[in-house]
């Protein structure tokens, strides 16, 4: 989960960076009169489109497809139930630093030069200030799955 944790933050202040420059490209290429023909104005209202709406879909599909790998590892792992201990403690660390990176990219993100990114990037935004919900959420989830189900693997004696 720690590893899940540091994926998400450095994905979604990178995200939140690219997010920032490319709109900022944008309107320097149509102040400069790049926008003078049909396809120059085209291509660059695309790439203020993917600045504004594909990096947060992306960053949130990314995000969906960490959480569901991290399930699928879950169901395929096999552990004895003693190390769900170790399986809490580390949760528990994870949660504990969730709340600093969570208050980094807070501090990051409400910087004023950054104010219309942070209204155009609802979803990065929305995941980074309930990371902690989400990472209490998975990670219980991920240890139901690891110490509750069944073996399907029996081990025949011979005869």
């Amino acid at each position: 989960m720690l590893l899940f944790l540091i994926t998400v933050t450095i994905l979604a202040i990178g995200m939140f960076i690219f997010a920032f420059v490319i709109p900022q490209i944008a309107d320097g290429l149509q102040g400069a009169g790049m926008d003078s023909s049909t396809e120059g104005a085209e291509a660059i209202s695309k790439m203020s489109r993917v600045g504004t709406i594909t990096i947060q879909r992306g960053f949130f599909l990314l995000f969906v497809g960490l959480i569901i790998s991290t399930m699928i590892t879950s169901f395929l792992v096999r552990t004895h139930p003693i190390f769900i201990f170790l399986y809490i403690i580390f949760l528990g660390i994870t949660v504990f630093l969730g709340t600093y990176l969570g208050n980094m990219y807070e501090t990051f993100s409400t910087n004023p030069v950054f104010a219309n990114t942070l209204a155009s990037q609802t979803l990065i935004n929305a995941v980074m200030q309930n990371i902690i919900q989400i990472i209490i959420g998975v990670g219980a989830l991920s240890i139901i799955i690891v110490f509750a189900k069944f073996s399907s693997f029996r081990r025949v004696e011979p005869i």
